[in-house]
């Protein structure tokens, strides 16, 4: 799915916007607070009807405060036009395709994006959690059984624990278990088959970025090797009844990033890890590519930011050899982009192009 059309109302800083895009890249050049990074929340709006800066809908509306919208025309695979929109109102948040109604969930499946941000950092630095959602997100993209496996869990595991804070007997907590387990296992097998669809290609990327170094992507399932789920639940019972809480599960999945067998957490620079976070967002892509046949939109915040020429000469490169469409934001304009697709000026809430 491509963007055609772009356009929004009192949102942020802009009062209006109609932006006609490029079908392949686009980059947004400008000072610090003109705008740049808005435009990408716009984009990643209309999939996950948010914003990934954590701002509260409130937040994102301009100076009226009373309500925005962001609007697209998109473009599918076979040329067939549609139309996403989300809009805030005091009533909440309305999302829209073709002008009728739809969920959160559709609109996350109608344009599959991607950001590469500063905050992105903390996939690599913070704790599991961000490890997981980064994850999980590609094997929703390519695995129709996985909602439907992590809906299942997440009641299983949300009865489970209520009743171990609530300190009720271990038959009443048991009997959740064999729900929990099963669609724990199927998340388990979803999460390990993806990996293993993109390590390929995302050591191929981490060579092609920094040239050095054996990586390793070890996923720990959340509960020990040798055990079932179902087992590990049942021993672990005691336990989680005196701490009130579920201690296994995909829910406690670890993945474990290595580069030449030690941990790159705190190892390796802010650039190393923006290149690493960009070799496993293209493979991931690559691999929702493949599988969907439409190719995921990738957004790229402050391109130039901790990565030296060369570094960012690699990243042009495999931006250029994306089949999908891509938008990326930077001080100054980037020659080699120049004819790639199209640049846009931005200024204090204003586009030219």
């Amino acid at each position: 799915m491509r963007i055609v059309q772009l356009k929004a109302d009192n949102f942020r800083l802009f009062d209006q916007l109609s932006l006609p895009l490029s079908g392949r890249l686009n980059l947004f050049v400008g000072e610090n607070a003109a705008g740049k990074t808005t435009l990408l929340e716009m984009i990643y709006c209309l999939n996950r009807a948010r914003s990934f800066r954590g701002s509260v809908p409130t937040e994102l509306a301009g100076p009226a405060r009373k309500q925005w919208t962001v609007f697209a025309a998109t473009e599918d695979a076979e040329g067939v036009r549609h139309s996403l929109g989300v809009q805030w109102t005091a009533d909440g948040v309305a999302l829209r395709c073709n002008g009728n109604p739809i969920s959160s969930l559709e609109l996350l499946q109608q344009c599959p994006a991607q950001i590469l941000e500063p905050g992105m950092h903390r996939v690599v630095l913070e704790g599991p959690t961000y490890r997981r959602s980064f994850i999980d997100w590609g094997v929703f993209h390519v695995e129709h059984s996985f909602m439907f496996a992590w809906r299942r869990y997440r009641r299983a595991l949300k009865q489970r624990n209520q009743l171990l804070r609530l300190r009720r007997s271990e038959q009443e907590i048991s009997a959740w278990e064999p729900e929990l387990a099963e669609s724990g296992e199927i998340l388990d097998q979803l999460r390990r088959q993806h990996l293993q669809s993109i390590a390929p290609a995302v050591n191929s990327w981490i060579q092609a970025f920094l040239g050095e170094g054996q990586w390793t992507f070890d996923l720990s399932s959340g509960w020990k090797s040798e055990s079932s789920l179902r087992n590990a639940l049942q021993q672990q019972r005691s336990r989680d009844i005196e701490l009130g809480a579920t201690t296994v599960g995909p829910h406690r999945a670890e993945l474990k990033i290595r580069a030449d067998e030690r941990s790159v957490r705190n190892r390796i620079s802010r650039g190393q890890q923006k290149l690493l976070l960009a070799a496993m967002l293209l493979s991931q892509c690559g691999e929702i590519g493949r599988v969907r046949g439409a190719w995921p939109i990738i957004l790229l915040d402050d391109f130039t930011a901790e990565l030296a020429p060369r570094y960012q000469d690699r990243l042009i490169s495999a931006l250029l050899d994306y089949p999908g469409q891509s938008f990326v934001t930077a001080f100054e304009p980037i020659p080699a982009l120049d004819s790639a697709g199209a640049m846009f000026h931005v200024e204090h809430g204003k586009v030219r192009y």
